[in-house]
């Protein structure tokens, strides 16, 4: 038999023989590595729990050599070892082999053992464990601190056996136990004053309360506390004042974490009458929470603690009346069945004069509302309430005061460290993948992450990446032991049908939003009355994560999800969807008229009330904060609402294309293409969006059948704007892939179109197109003519989002005809008009052109801005220009393997886009050329 000691001198004893374990740092090593057992120790912290502030010249060799011994030495005994870990050392050993685990084992089961005899034994074999002083022949810091901390908990031991001994008449071994000075404080002081009386000695016992009473007025200057008065009280009459109930459950000894939120506790319930609210949804670790408090902090209620299971939230019973409750109570305090008074109000009064003066902690569980709580509060100033609920409990906190502690779900570390203690963090290490999938698919809900060890404890040879499979499946079947206690759905089931119906239903269409979260007008309009969202926060079934903004926790929406169908008819599921949906255009058409005003033509109209935006910023930040979601709507919407998908597709367009955000721009068009009907003007629009955003992300070739197809419809129902808006996008392919003359053309029949409109914008993108492309064929003079003429529109029209491209280009044109002041002066206001509106197409525009006028370091700063935006958005055109220019700074500078790294990767994407440059940079590659300053030749601002 193993043995390993510390509460004593530190000792290896193998079959009754003790082990040689060398000088004191040696053992100073082992004591560390046993008091972790089971856990890796960091390098780091073993040097300073060995050294403190005095470590030697190369701690770490010596620390290595120590080590070495030490596994040498344990290596003869079975099921002991030390391991390397990443950062540090492991002792591996069942814990208890390691007295002071033993120890604290033996105390957790005293301390949830009903049985007090058997309890007492218990504790009695914990105590016999210690040896002398803990780690009585070592010396330093650490070592004094953790010595300390084993003292404290070693005298909390005696005193709770003590108690025992009490309580089952054992008062004799009470009195053998030798009095120190100040051991054990006034507890034990009260345990020593009980133990005279009931030995038969009462004036003893009124000396010894005397001489306690005595020593605290001199030296606190207090009174006794409560069980002193208590017991002086009982020897003066001779009797008692009923028993000191201890009703509180064992504390899970498993759960981690939840550090700050003790902390909060021991604030709010500082002050004697205290209330604290423990509230958040089911399965977060409420109880668990309040038991271990209590327990913790037990001995600051001398007079006792009351506990009960409200059972407000359960999944199999009906909640506990709160008459029964008090009823429960009284027979804890002494009352006799007989004397309890047979009327709810009188036993409520009686229960309120029995805790008027006492030191109780009173603990209720699984409240559902106030008013099942309200008869239970204790009479008088010196009693503290816990109440735990998944109901925020608001007339409690308004009308009696209470402090409220929202409890949220674990952070990854503290889930991981949860899953850790209760599977081994060896099990994690081992499958690290499958672990994080684990964490991420339980949400840092508490329960689920307790169901997840559960299982695996069952199926211990079972690997943690089939299980990270299944939940990946099918997370709420994954989630069930098979017993309602440990069910998620279950646990959910239990808080949904505490709801009203109202509130029930609006929990089901919650169901229907497709993302983590919802704005209060959304939910409004998807639910049909605001009220029902509040009532749900309550509940603490949905949260309010920002302002204004609501989200369930996933697994509540998974259980949401599947509710709403099959609870909710089709029709009922359609019209929320529709209102939903209705809402989102409208709020969309309202914020595109603010962020462009001058476009109205390219939005279709929208019934019904609309929202205002106080500004433009509001309503930029609304699309960006709803832009998710409209996505997921419309990407996910029924065939009945094609309508608002096309409608959805066409309002966006522009947002979608200044944003650059073109991979969700190209899945929303095509949902919508996929929607229209040939021959309609909605299919030409939509073919035209399709074929634009495809020209962003470099697909060419599949762009211009779209274009190819929304031009001959536009041509058919001789529809200007479709055409110039098209034309437009035919050009752009044309001038990157160098066909000059043909871009040409379309540019002409797109300003000619354009000016057949009427729309005075459209006419200035079409002249700023033409500017462009006259730049590009280095005919800088014509350009500044057409775009001077674009910038009087822009002007006109107080138009950012044509004015920043045209400044753009202009500081192009100015740089060509070697003005680069104005060139400078025109890129910097470019950049500021992009960056205030939120433009990503020009700001990655502008910086590849500002940097194609500048040189070294600032022109590689520039492009590598560009590059960054451009990888973001999928502009492979901006891409292959900002790595070109890089390419060709990189070598300038001499880098030349950055500089083929760039070249490359420019001459694959010029490549793909069919564009002239890729013949220059297969010569740069090749050393056949010498590299000319990178500008683009085309590609310019392709909108319509």
């Amino acid at each position: 038999m193993v043995e390993l000691r510390v509460l004593g001198a530190v000792e290896v004893v193998a079959g009754g023989t003790r082990l040689d374990i060398g000088h004191a740092r040696q053992r100073d090593v082992l004591a560390a590595l046993l008091l972790d057992v089971g856990r890796a120790v960091p390098v780091d912290r073993l040097i300073d729990r060995v050294w403190g502030e005095r470590p030697p010249r190369q701690p770490k060799n010596s620390l290595y050599a120590y080590v070495s011994r030490l596994r040498a030495l344990l290596s003869a005994l079975d099921g002991v070892t030390i391991e390397r870990e990443r950062d540090g050392y492991l002792l591996v050993a069942d814990p208890l082999v390691v007295d002071v685990h033993r120890f604290e084992s033996l105390l957790r089961r005293a301390r949830a053992t009903a049985d007090d005899h058997a309890a007492l034994a218990l504790y009695d074999e914990a105590l016999a464990l210690w040896r002398g002083t803990p780690l009585s022949d070592l010396d330093s810091p650490w070592v004094d601190g953790v010595r300390s901390e084993l003292e404290r908990k070693r005298e909390a031991a005696v005193l709770d056996r003590d108690d025992l001994r009490l309580r089952t008449g054992a008062h004799a071994a009470v009195l053998d136990r030798p009095v120190g000075a100040d051991a054990g404080g006034e507890r034990a002081a009260a345990q020593r004053i009980e133990a005279l009386f009931l030995d038969g000695r009462p004036a003893d016992a009124l000396r010894e309360y005397e001489r306690v009473r005595a020593r605290l007025a001199d030296e606190l200057g207090a009174d006794p506390g409560p069980r002193l008065r208590g017991l002086h009280e009982r020897i003066l009459t001779g009797g008692g004042t009923g028993p000191e109930p201890r009703q509180l459950p064992a504390a899970a000894p498993s759960f981690s974490g939840r550090t700050a939120e003790l902390a909060a506790l021991d604030r709010m319930l500082t002050r004697d009458g205290a209330v604290a609210v423990i509230s958040g949804a089911g399965g977060l670790g409420k109880t668990w929470l309040a038991v271990r408090w209590a327990t913790d902090h037990a001995s600051r209620f001398p007079d006792g603690q009351l506990y009960v299971d409200l059972r407000g939230f359960d999944p199999a019973h009906e909640p506990v009346p709160a008459e029964h409750a008090v009823r429960g109570f009284l027979g804890a305090l002494g009352v006799a069945p007989a004397s309890i008074p047979p009327e709810p109000d009188g036993q409520a009064a009686l229960y309120r004069s029995l805790t008027a003066r006492r030191r109780l902690l009173v603990v209720l569980d699984n409240a559902r509302d106030t008013r099942h709580v309200t008869p239970l509060l204790p009479g008088g100033p010196s009693c503290s309430v816990l109440v735990t609920s998944r109901h925020e409990l608001g007339g409690l906190l308004t009308t009696h005061g209470a402090s409220a502690l929202p409890l949220r779900t674990l952070d990854e570390d503290q889930a991981r460290e949860l899953l850790a203690h209760k599977l081994g963090a060896a099990r994690l290490t081992g499958e690290p993948e499958a672990a994080q999938e684990i964490l991420d698919q339980c949400g840092g809900l508490a329960l689920a992450l307790a169901i997840v060890a559960a299982r695996v404890a069952a199926e211990p040879r079972r690997r943690l990446a089939e299980l990270a499979a299944e939940l990946r499946e099918s997370r709420l079947d994954a989630l069930d032991t098979g017993e309602l206690a440990a069910s998620l759905r279950a646990v959910f089931d239990a808080s949904y049908r505490s709801l009203s119906p109202a509130a029930a239903s609006a929990f089901r269409l919650l169901g229907l939003v497709p993302t983590e979260d919802v704005g209060r007008a959304a939910a409004a309009a998807l639910l049909g009355d605001a009220r029902a969202v509040r009532v749900l926060c309550a509940a603490h079934l949905l949260e309010e994560h920002q302002p204004g903004r609501f989200r369930m926790h996933d697994l509540v929406k998974l259980y949401a999800a599947e509710l709403v169908a099959t609870t909710d008819d089709a029709a009922t599921r359609l019209a929320a969807s529709t209102r939903l949906f209705d809402h989102y255009l409208s709020a969309a058409s309202a914020a595109m008229d603010r962020f462009s005003p001058h476009e109205p033509y390219l939005r279709p109209p929208v019934a019904g009330p609309r929202p205002s935006f106080a500004s433009d910023e509001a309503a930029r930040a609304w699309l960006d904060a709803e832009r998710a979601t409209m996505l997921a709507l419309a990407t996910s919407a029924p065939e009945a609402l094609a309508g608002h998908v096309v409608r959805l597709s066409a309002t966006l367009w522009r947002y979608l294309h200044i944003g650059a955000h073109h991979y969700e721009a190209l899945a929303l068009h095509t949902t919508a293409l996929a929607l229209t009907r040939p021959g309609t003007r909605e299919r030409g629009f939509a073919d035209q969006a399709v074929g634009m955003t495809l020209i962003f992300l470099g697909r060419f070739d599949t762009a211009a059948e779209h274009l190819a197809q929304a031009l001959s419809l536009a041509l058919r129902q001789r529809n200007d704007l479709l055409e110039s808006m098209t034309r437009n996008g035919i050009a752009t392919i044309e001038d990157v892939r160098g066909h000059r003359p043909a871009a040409r053309e379309q540019l002409d029949l797109a300003l000619a179109a354009a000016r057949r409109t009427g729309h005075a914008l459209l006419e200035g993108i079409a002249l700023c197109n033409i500017g462009e492309h006259h730049r590009w064929c280095g005919d800088h003079p014509k350009a500044v003519q057409y775009l001077r003429q674009s910038g009087r529109i822009a002007e006109d029209l107080g138009s950012a989002g044509l004015g920043g491209p045209v400044l753009a280009a202009l500081g192009s044109a100015y740089a060509g005809l070697g003005r680069p002041g104005e060139a400078d002066d025109h890129f910097r206001r470019a950049l500021e008009f992009a960056r205030a509106g939120g433009n990503t197409n020009l700001e990655v525009t502008a910086l590849n052109d500002l940097a194609a006028t500048k040189s070294g370091a600032e022109a590689i700063s520039l492009y590598e801005k560009a590059l960054a935006l451009a990888r973001r958005s999928g502009h492979l055109r901006e891409r292959a220009l900002a790595q070109h220019g890089l390419g060709v700074a990189h070598r300038a500078a001499g880098n030349h393997a950055e500089a083929v790294s760039h070249l490359e990767a420019a001459l694959a994407a010029y490549t793909e886009l069919r564009a002239p440059e890729a013949e220059e940079i297969r010569g740069l590659l090749g050393g056949r050329v010498e590299p000319s300053r990178a500008g683009r030749s085309g590609g310019g601002l392709t909108s319509g």
